[in-house]
């Protein structure tokens, strides 16, 4: 039942506002070929166009507050199964820890997006602008 929670929380969160933001603003930048180093302003969101880690294109990435990010994973968690509420934190971290994991690979899959840790207590998400 945990794992299949974690699978279907991945998916919901999938559909996130962010990530459907970082796809728009990959086809805008590979679009106007806006040059790296440079800001969009998508709704809410600032997403930079960079280079990719080998320098053979470019990305375009956006880095959350990691704690703004547990809330939604846990708030799609709650959608699916209302006992959340009664977690121990260490439940909550043990959770979320599983959930990052498979959020990663649906993301990679189905979106093409990359998913770190980091810098700092945020998480980055990034989308291939071109190769």
């Amino acid at each position: 039942m945990v794992f299949e929670m974690i699978s279907k929380a991945a998916a919901k969160a999938s559909s996130e506002k962010v990530f459907q933001t970082l796809a728009y603003g990959a086809l805008k930048a590979r679009a106007a070929r806006i040059s790296s180093n440079q800001i969009i302003r998508i709704g809410e969101f600032d997403l930079m166009v960079a280079d990719d880690e080998n320098g053979d294109g470019q990305v375009v990435l956006i880095i959350l507050p990691l704690v703004e990010m547990e809330a939604m994973a846990l708030a799609r968690a709650r959608e699916l199964n209302s006992s959340v509420e009664g977690w121990s934190d260490s439940e909550r971290r043990q959770w979320l820890a599983a959930f990052w994991g498979e959020l990663a690979q649906y993301l990679a899959k189905w979106q093409g997006i990359k998913m770190r840790h980091g810098p700092g207590e945020n998480i980055t998400f990034e989308k291939a602008v071109s190769r």
